[in-house]
């Protein structure tokens, strides 16, 4: 029964990774005003660059950049350890025209929340949660929130 607990959280890790492919970055807020968003910087920045990062090397199949420099040490142990980069690939096979968009950026110290909408070809969009974590000097994806 653990093990399947496991699996699952595994899958929808790998399946959120997966869908979040191509598609744009927003932050900020998104009222009627003709007015430029303030650009963003320092730690929503780089939570903002590591989901732009995801989308890219997961668009480009670089699934052991994935696993070894975007997810945390424990995320790449719950994606299968040794076996991320083969789990990840075996997942992402059939997904078609993914798209995330970042809807917003909570920081509190080393640990953030990037709050997404990622849709794929065939598939319902879905809100979901990414949690990350200050490691190794840089923010990583540590969990699906959901």
């Amino acid at each position: 029964m653990l093990a399947d607990v496991k699996r699952q959280h595994i899958v929808l890790l790998v399946s959120l990774a997966v869908v979040l492919l191509v598609g744009s970055v927003l932050l900020g807020s998104f009222g009627g005003s003709d007015s430029k968003p303030e650009p963003i910087s320092g730690a929503p920045k780089e939570v903002a660059n590591v989901v732009a990062r995801l989308e890219l090397v997961t668009r480009r199949k670089e699934f052991a950049v994935l696993c070894d420099e975007l997810f945390t040490r424990s995320a790449r142990t719950r994606a299968g350890g040794g076996d991320c980069v083969e789990l990840l690939r075996s997942t992402a096979k059939d997904v078609r025209r993914a798209r995330i968009r970042l809807l917003d950026v909570q920081i509190a110290g080393d640990r953030a929340r990037a709050k997404v909408r990622t849709t794929a070809e065939g598939q319902t969009a879905v809100e979901e949660t990414l949690e990350l974590e200050r490691e190794r000097g840089r923010y990583r994806i540590s969990a699906l929130a959901g």
